[in-house]
């Protein structure tokens, strides 16, 4: 089976790198004898294709214009040239796989004749409404565009891969035709080891400064309440001191001790571990979320997980069960914090059971079987 794939994997430099779910996926599939092409856009490649290999993964990167001249085409120069590109290779493939609806990959495939899959991440008409809420209006141009060619495509295809009740009921809202498969993200086989202790008193934050993952809604209830109570904050991601310095200035959070604040940037599956070993649990006030990685993982090394009740994330989290559901108000953390922090027979239930939900949901054997009979599927009905 020859597959090929759109997907949002970056070129291989020291600076970039895959996501993880794209990435560990791939490699099981090709472990399993599947011929796999992940084809990708770049503006910083010299010529005009680029491939190359990683790991058994056929790569394939086509250049495009810069990010500021591809805004102001509305993206039909990007979209066009690798439309042009996919036609040209085509035919070599049983079936085209794309992954996601942020990067207009649906638009680029529209009218290929070969089956095509789609798996949502995000749903993007969904985070623009978000991004309304902040001051870049250039994020909020970028989604707002893509939320247009998301409305317009997806309902022109059949074949989708979902994840929770939140983007299952989307594509059926917006596509009542379409024929959905429910498989989970596979994640990094590292998070299926304990990674969690009952001792440390630090609150762990995955999400950097991007203001839709809620910092700054934690950084009010750490101002307001959780400081005082002697736990000290982990970020991770792009975040640097300085920006939390602005966060404080602007919200006036005069209580903060910069120095309880560990930044600790971007970081790879060890430095995320060993921030796991010294919390005792991962909140996630976020303003809308399908599957966040970053509470999938914590939950399989069994740090329990305070998240808000938005997008898909009750289709990962039973409260009280397997984490706790909570509103975004700053109230609401500091009195789902002070729960966990307090009880520690829940805090203990919660890290056993959401662990052994999670290794079961995440089994990467029961999801690589179910991909490769997905596409067998896929084959066999057209």
């Amino acid at each position: 089976m020859k597959i090929l794939w759109l997907a949002p994997f970056p070129n291989i430099s020291k600076s970039s790198h895959p996501a993880p779910w794209i990435v560990t996926l791939a490699k099981a599939l090709v472990k399993h004898g599947i011929e796999l092409t992940i084809l990708n856009y770049s503006s910083k490649i010299e010529d005009e294709i680029v491939k190359k290999e990683f790991e058994g993964i056929h790569l394939i990167y086509v250049k495009v214009p810069k990010t500021k001249i591809d805004l102001l085409t509305l993206y039909k120069i990007r979209i066009n040239t690798m439309k042009k590109y996919l036609n040209s290779i085509v035919d070599s493939y049983d079936l085209l796989h794309i992954h996601g609806s942020e990067h207009q990959y649906e638009v680029m495939a529209y009218e290929l004749k070969i089956p095509i899959l789609i798996s949502t991440q995000g749903i993007i008409t969904e985070v623009v409404k978000k991004t309304r809420m902040f001051p870049d209006w250039k994020i909020f141009l970028i989604w707002k565009l893509s939320s247009i060619y998301e409305k317009k495509y997806l309902p022109q295809y059949k074949y989708f891969s979902c994840r929770t009740h939140w983007d299952t009921n989307y594509i059926k809202s917006m596509n009542p035709n379409a024929k959905i498969y429910n498989i989970w993200e596979m994640i990094r086989e590292d998070f299926f080891e304990d990674h969690f202790s009952n001792e440390k008193v630090n609150i762990l934050f995955v999400g950097g400064k991007n203001p839709i993952k809620g910092l700054i809604e934690l950084l009010k209830a750490y101002n307001s309440s959780l400081q005082q109570k002697g736990l000290k904050l982990i970020i991770l991601g792009n975040c640097k001191v300085d920006d939390i310095n602005k966060i404080i200035r602007k919200h006036h959070l005069l209580n903060i001790n910069i120095k309880n604040i560990d930044c600790r940037g971007v970081q790879d599956v060890k430095g995320m571990i060993k921030s796991y070993e010294d919390s005792f649990c991962l909140v996630h006030p976020t303003y809308i979320d399908n599957s966040p990685n970053s509470v999938c993982e914590a939950q399989l090394s069994g740090l329990p997980v305070i998240a808000t009740d938005v997008g898909g994330v009750a289709s990962l989290i039973e409260n009280e069960e397997t984490g706790l559901l909570i509103g975004r108000d700053c109230k609401d953390i500091e009195y789902a914090v002070d729960k966990l922090l307090n009880d520690d027979r829940l805090k203990k239930y919660i890290s056993q059971k959401s662990r052994q939900l999670a290794r079961e949901r995440h089994n990467p054997s029961l999801i690589l079987s179910q991909t490769i009979n997905m596409y067998h599927d896929i084959l066999k009905d057209r």
